[in-house]
């Protein structure tokens, strides 16, 4: 593999880390949809199928819905994160000039970190 310069070595470990940070927020919003589903199947299972939470009682019902749209808003904000560091992740890499086929063998450890 080529040799690559001190400013694009410092690119990629940079990208490394923004990848890093990306997974984790891709990883926050899919879990953050899980609970959501999660609270509202509940909610709707011990209304309407046990009958353990009164049809009626419509101040429940709407706190459960406010947490179900405050967990959307955050998994939102998490996929818009992930989707920022991926634009910058493409800015950096074509800024630098560094080539997918140069941060593939950085991934996969054929260039020395």
């Amino acid at each position: 593999m080529a040799n690559i310069s001190k400013k694009q070595r410092v690119a990629l470990r940079q990208i490394d880390e923004l990848r890093a940070q990306n997974k984790r927020d891709i990883i926050l919003g899919v879990a953050s949809i899980i609970v959501m589903v999660a609270i509202i199947v509940t909610y709707n299972t011990l209304t309407y199928t046990y009958g353990i939470i009164d049809e009626s009682n419509t101040i429940l019902r709407a706190v459960i819905y406010a947490i179900a749209m405050v967990i959307a808003g955050f998994c939102g904000i998490m996929f818009m994160r992930a989707s920022r560091r991926r634009a910058k992740v493409d800015g950096l890499r074509q800024s630098t000039g560094i080539s997918r086929d140069t941060l593939d063998a950085w991934n996969r450890g054929e260039i020395e970190k």
